[in-house]
């Protein structure tokens, strides 16, 4: 699988994980993705900091990158 394909299975399977969690509710999810070691399921995915640990949407903060334009900079206070 290329870069590209695997950046994306991770959003696929982040976006299956938020609709059985929210859609269908514990233990009534139509497919499992599985750990193919082990064959249990895979944890959900997180959002981690450098240093492994979990983070929340209020641990985190928008900021234009280098590639934003004077619009993107001005509204979230760039340079």
């Amino acid at each position: 699988m290329t870069a590209k394909g695997k950046d994306l299975a991770t959003l696929m399977t982040a976006l299956q994980q938020s609709g059985d969690r929210w859609i269908y509710g514990e233990g009534r999810e139509p497919l499992l993705t599985l750990d193919r070691r082990t064959g249990r399921p895979i944890p959900r995915l997180r959002i981690l900091n450098e240093e492994g640990r979990p983070l929340a949407g209020r641990d985190m903060v928008l900021a234009p990158g280098p590639g934003a334009n004077e619009r993107t900079r001005a509204r979230y206070g760039g340079k």
